[in-house]
């Protein structure tokens, strides 16, 4: 299976796996439930230092009891595109652990002709979703 890599774990967010873990419970901790369980959120997606206390007001209304699916929309930076693009990998790497993408549902979308891929090289340079990713997976491990 393919895997994007976490390009911007040492940069934006710490490469450390434990160190994220306990710096995502941290802020996780200090954010109060109060609109969950959410169905849909809206979180920043720039550097950690700027952003990750923000973001886990956001995160902290996600609940996987009732969440089994989510999907990421972010815009793109370094690209022009005519519409929406989905990943041509399989999983999302993350310092805690990979994220396995869900292959049926892509290509219900792409079936809608709505869709186009990125290659891996634009993938990766773009943060506006792979910030997200650390988030989503300590979140969803409870």
């Amino acid at each position: 299976m393919s895997c994007r890599c976490a390009s911007h774990a040492g940069s934006w967010y710490t490469e450390n796996g434990s160190e994220l873990s306990r710096q995502l419970d941290l802020w996780l901790s200090k954010a109060d439930l109060t609109h969950g369980p959410a169905r849909a959120i809206i979180a920043p997606h720039a550097g950690y230092s700027y952003c990750g206390a923000c973001a886990a007001f956001a995160y902290r209304q996600v609940s996987p009891v009732v969440v089994k699916r989510i999907f990421i929309l972010g815009p793109s930076h370094h690209v022009r595109l005519g519409g929406c693009a989905l990943s041509s990998l399989d999983k999302y790497q993350t310092p805690l652990y990979d994220l396995t993408i869900d292959k049926q549902i892509y290509a219900e979308l792409e079936a809608t002709r709505q869709f186009e891929r990125m290659d891996v090289q634009t993938d990766e340079e773009e943060h506006s979703i792979e910030m997200h990713l650390p988030y989503i997976a300590k979140v969803m491990e409870e």
